[in-house]
């Protein structure tokens, strides 16, 4: 059996290649992270449209209470409406701030993905890839049929 020994330029290819290969598997993970963090920031936006309609809601609730208060309470109008606005207020205001803590929190979570991932990129990306693997096996496992 005769051994086979590897130039220095043979050698130096292997090595570019490996260092090729290795920087192009880091692209596909680093983007596949990015476009994990791109979907969860994604994910978030239904609840805040959710909680502008639940403002939109209290607003309208607020403004039919003001205008059945008129009708019942006759002389009562003005004490009536200034309780309607005031409660209409304070359940914008609620709301408006609930809205904000979930802005905040998202771009809490937001930065706090970003810090991670410019503080400890090869663990990111391995998330990422974890993450991706997982949903890539739920997603293949949903469609299959369930044998019972």
């Amino acid at each position: 059996m005769a051994d086979y020994t590897k130039t220095p330029a043979e050698i130096e290819n292997d090595a570019r290649q490996v260092g090729r290969d290795a920087a192009s598997a880091a692209e596909g993970i680093a983007s596949e992270a990015k476009a994990i963090g791109a979907n969860t920031v994604q994910s978030l936006r239904p609840a805040v449209e959710d909680a502008k309609a639940t403002v939109r809601e209290a607003a309208d609730t607020a403004k039919g209470l003001a205008s059945d208060a008129k009708e019942i309470a006759g002389d009562a109008v003005d004490s009536a409406t200034d309780y309607a606005r005031t409660t209409a207020k304070s359940v914008a205001d609620t709301a408006s701030q609930k809205l904000d803590q979930l802005k905040s929190k998202a771009a809490d979570a937001q930065a706090a993905a970003a810090q991670y991932i410019a503080d400890e990129p090869i663990k990111a990306v391995l998330v990422g890839v974890a993450a991706g693997a997982l949903l890539a096996t739920l997603l293949l496992n949903i469609n299959r049929p369930r044998r019972f």
